[in-house]
C-alpha cells in the first residue's frame, strides 16, 4: 500500500463496518456517477476494487445482467461480511485481498475505484490490477480531494474529516495523478470548489 498504513486502515474499517453505509450516504450520488462513467453493458466482467460493504455491487449487477460477473475484493473481513449480505442475488466473486495482492480469476472489462485513495496512490496495486484487465478496459475512479490551495480552512477540515479513511495524504490535491500516467483517453471531472472528482480512462494495450 505504498506509504499507507494497512493495519491502521483495517482497524478503522473493522470499527466502522456496521455504520459505514449510513456514514457515507452523502456520497451516493457521485458514486452513481462513477459507475455510469464505466459505460457498462450486459456480460461485462467488472472489478469493484476495495468494494467495502458492497454498496456498488447491486448497482453494477443491474447494468451487466445475469451474464456479467463482478470481481469484488477488499482487505477488511468485516466490510466483506457486509458485502456478502448485500450480494446474495448478484453474480459476484468476493475476495479478501489488498490491491497489491488480489488475484482475479478472469480478465476484466472494467475496473471501479470508488473511495480507494490509498489504493490508487500505490504503484504496486495499480500495476497488479491494470495488468489483470483486458486492453482497452474502462477504468473509473472517485474519491475525495482538496479544494483549491488558497481555501486553507476548507482543506484543513477535509484532511481532518478523512483522517480515518485515508492514511496517506500524499498528492491529495490530485489523487488521480498515478492513474493519469497509466491510462489512455484519461479525463478528470472536478473543480476548485468541490472536494470530489470522477476520473476515467482506458487500460493501455501495451503499458510502459
Amino acid at each position: 500500500m505504498s506509504r499507507a498504513d494497512l493495519a491502521r486502515s483495517l482497524e478503522h474499517y473493522r470499527q466502522l463496518a456496521p455504520s459505514y453505509d449510513a456514514a457515507t450516504r452523502r456520497i451516493d450520488r457521485i458514486r452513481e456517477r462513477t459507475i455510469d462513467a464505466l459505460e457498462l453493458k450486459p456480460g461485462d466482467v467488472v472489478v469493484d476494487a476495495g468494494c467495502g460493504t458492497g454498496w456498488a455491487i447491486p448497482r453494477i449487477a443491474a447494468r451487466i445482467g445475469p451474464t456479467g460477473r463482478i470481481l469484488a475484493f477488499d482487505p477488511s473481513p468485516e466490510m466483506l461480511a457486509r458485502a456478502r449480505e448485500r450480494a446474495v442475488a448478484c453474480p459476484v466473486d468476493l475476495i479478501e485481498a489488498t490491491g497489491e495482492a488480489a488475484r482475479l480469476p478472469v480478465k476484466a472489462d472494467a475496473i471501479l475505484f470508488s473511495y480507494t485513495h490509498d489504493m490508487i496512490r500505490s504503484p504496486a496495486a495499480l500495476e497488479n490490477l491494470l495488468g489483470q484487465a483486458k486492453p482497452g478496459a474502462r477504468v473509473a475512479a472517485t474519491s475525495t480531494k482538496l479544494y483549491a490551495r488558497w481555501l486553507f480552512a476548507a482543506n484543513w477540515f477535509v484532511r481532518w474529516r478523512h483522517r480515518g479513511y485515508i492514511t496517506d495524504f500524499e498528492s491529495f490535491d490530485a489523487p488521480w495523478s498515478l492513474l493519469a500516467t497509466r491510462l489512455d483517453a484519461f479525463h478528470v471531472e472536478t473543480g476548485p470548489f468541490t472536494q470530489h472528482y470522477v476520473a476515467r480512462g482506458r487500460v493501455r494495450a501495451q503499458r510502459a
